[in-house]
């Protein structure tokens, strides 16, 4: 069953408003796919601000019209459950990457950067998988360690390698993604993997911890 993605055009133009310090489309679904795979659960009140404040932690949403804090975070929320909803139909998750429209390359640099982030969290969940006994799921840490750490720079990888992984990584990203979440619900099968979306109202504290009066900047 196909799912309807008729909203990423909306979710992608808030993201790009928001400035600098909040999260690209790409990088937010990298994100939000390592928090429903992640081995440990996690609440959006433990994540969700990590979406646009910034490396440095001060990245704050402005939006001029009233209840617009609400329609982002209910995007952003509704393409979790999507995320989820692909997971669960095995075969059918596809990672939101960028295309360069100069080559045709396909981009995962963003993506990877945003699963990273996630795993961060939550690191004692993943050295589960890697001390378990499953070589797939290992494989599957490794490789997007490996492309996170190319990708800011921290690793120097040959030009043969760099291209290897330019021509295998958009490939390579959904069966990592599709085993680790198998392996997450074989290994805590009574986790609840859905978040309910809750609305927030106007004068009710944000899960991102972001203060009501400061939630809807003036035009």
């Amino acid at each position: 069953m196909a799912i309807p993605l008729d909203y990423l055009d909306e979710l992608d133009r808030l993201l790009l408003d928001q400035g600098e310090d909040c999260m690209l489309l790409s990088q937010l679904d990298g994100f939000l796919t390592a928090i429903l795979v992640s081995p440990d659960l996690l609440a959006p009140s433990q994540w969700l601000k990590k979406i646009w404040a910034g490396d440095d932690g001060t990245g704050m949403l402005e939006f001029s019209e009233l209840g617009g804090l609400q329609h982002f975070t209910d995007l952003v929320m509704h393409h979790y459950h999507v995320v989820l909803a692909c997971l669960d139909q095995p075969g059918s998750f596809e990672p939101v990457l960028e295309i360069d429209t100069r080559s045709d390359e396909t981009l995962w640099e963003l993506w990877i950067e945003g699963f990273g982030q996630a795993m961060d969290f939550a690191p004692s969940g993943w050295q589960r998988i890697l001390d378990d006994d499953d070589a797939g799921c290992r494989a599957a840490i490794e490789g997007i360690r490996e492309l996170r750490a190319f990708a800011d720079g921290t690793k120097t990888l040959s030009l043969t390698a760099e291209d290897r992984w330019d021509k295998e990584a958009p490939d390579l990203i959904p069966i990592w993604v599709e085993m680790l979440h198998q392996w997450r619900v074989e290994n805590d099968p009574d986790r609840p993997a859905v978040i309910k979306r809750q609305k927030t109202g106007r004068n009710d504290p944000c899960p991102c911890g972001q203060a009501p009066s400061t939630r809807n900047a003036a035009a």
